[in-house]
């Protein structure tokens, strides 16, 4: 079965899903689609498996739970990256490699195993790792352990537990080979730091910690150097917290000091990432000029989503695929095409779920900047339960506390003067008014329906402002 098939499986173990939003997730057009659609449910039908069922050009899998879990698990598929991926956790861990032995493994001819080694051997010289061939013997590296080392290994072992549900046969028999710590207790451990110092949870955070636990233990030392940023008096007090834990596990000072720097940087650095730092402040920019935004509320913004752009930078760098549905608000998905438009003139790369969560964030912001004290709404309601329309405005307050939010039944605001209406920044109603300018139509006086109404109404003041309707 083709790699794109076993993508695309992936894609739909997460819920139904229209051809076109898949071809967001997978850049291929509906036609390679279709035919690696019909590829996998070949194989699916061949080992007994429900196949996918494709009605109005929405694809859907029936008991996504009924085998699955062990499916990747028994596939002997493997990439190119994939193996080069094996070959440099392998060699980098144990110090040498029998590339013959290791060949025989994965059922590849000599050639292609020398070609996928010499990229291995690419990446370790460009990073000024140097190895060499004894005769009979097999390939070693010359100095067992760096930093350097380190940070590879680091990668790609958090590669392998970022896909973790998804490891085919080789990839999942290396990573069974390698965690070898007790990975719940250190879950426990890192849970009751970010918790203490209040830091925000990540898988990344957590198995690049972990990753090097797993280095240490394999090669009887950690070789880690600190980022060059002002983390030392924060890290020796999260280094105290760890001495103080009541815990099996034994952690040397080394990987203390490496808890506390990897956990800071997440908190604190984000941006220190080069990379990140670099991207994320060339697509700063950029949305500065579409929106039209001053320098003030530029730097708000930046603050306020570069957590959102950083994961998703991760997520597309360690493969993490994960799936969201398209926002019900028009607004919302056009919000959506102009992230993914900016990304692809900076030359980006995000997953779709990670483009269409930036958004979220975005649109969130406009509003925490558009609903501040002293902006007035009135809901207007057919809906003679007033008693329901309170809850509703309750709910509302408790997500906007500045706003002033009243509610009329329909009765009485026909009878409003045009000043008493220009009073209101914004109008809700489930009936509709087109001489009333601010008036803006929902289908039922319902919390979600309000909410969407919130969106749209900040999305089309900003999307005007920028000539963007």
């Amino acid at each position: 079965m083709s790699t794109t098939a076993i993508t695309l499986l992936k894609i739909l173990l997460h819920g139904d899903m229209h051809i076109d939003e898949i071809g967001k997730y997978i850049n291929l057009d509906t036609n390679t689609i279709e035919r690696n659609m019909q590829t996998l449910n070949e194989y699916l039908k061949a080992n007994d498996m429900n196949v996918v069922k494709k009605i109005n050009n929405i694809y859907s899998l029936e008991n996504k739970n009924d085998g699955f879990a062990d499916f990747f698990s028994k596939l002997d598929v493997l990439t190119s990256d994939e193996r080069i991926d094996i070959y440099c956790i392998r060699f980098l861990l144990k110090g040498y490699i029998n590339l013959e032995k290791e060949r025989q493994q994965m059922g590849v001819s000599r050639t292609t195993a020398i070609k996928n080694f010499k990229r291995v051997r690419e990446l370790l010289e460009t990073n000024k790792i140097f190895i060499e061939s004894r005769n009979s013997k097999g390939i070693f590296l010359k100095e067992s352990n760096n930093t350097r080392i380190t940070e590879i290994l680091c990668d790609k072992l958090m590669r392998l537990f970022a896909e973790r549900d998804f490891l085919s046969k080789k990839r999942r028999e290396l990573l069974e080979e390698i965690n070898i710590l007790d990975e719940k207790s250190f879950v426990k451990i890192y849970k009751e730091i970010t918790d203490v110092f209040k830091i925000r949870k990540s898988i990344f955070t957590f198995y690049a910690i972990y990753s090097m636990a797993l280095i240490e233990k394999h090669k009887g030392v950690l070789c880690y150097d600190s980022p060059n940023i002002d983390t030392k008096e924060k890290t020796e007090e999260i280094m105290e917290r760890l001495n103080n834990l009541n815990n099996s596990v034994d952690i040397s000072e080394n990987l203390k000091n490496a808890i506390g720097s990897v956990l800071l940087k997440g908190k604190y650095y984000m941006s220190s990432d080069y990379p990140i730092e670099k991207h994320f402040s060339r697509f700063s920019n950029r949305l500065q000029e579409v929106f039209g935004m001053n320098n003030d509320e530029t730097k708000r913004l930046e603050n306020y989503i570069l957590s959102y752009f950083a994961i998703g930078y991760l997520d597309k760098k360690y493969g993490v695929l994960w799936v969201r549905k398209n926002p019900y608000s028009v607004k919302c998905r056009k919000l959506g095409e102009i992230i993914e438009n900016i990304l692809n003139e900076l030359n980006l790369e995000m997953m779709y779920s990670d483009i269409l969560r930036l958004a979220g964030a975005i649109s969130r912001f406009f509003m925490e900047e558009e609903y501040i004290e002293g902006f007035k709404i009135l809901s207007v309601s057919r809906n003679l339960d007033e008693e329901y329309n309170e809850r509703v405005v309750a709910c509302m307050k408790e997500l906007y506390p500045d706003i002033e939010f009243y509610y009329q039944s329909f009765l009485e605001f026909r009878f409003n003067t045009e000043d008493e209406i220009k009073e209101f920044d914004l109008i809700i109603s489930d009936t509709e008014s087109y001489s009333i300018k601010n008036l803006r139509k929902v289908n039922a006086l319902s919390v979600r329906e309000i909410q969407r109404c919130f969106i749209e109404f900040v999305l089309d003041k900003r999307f005007k402002k920028a000539g963007l309707l």
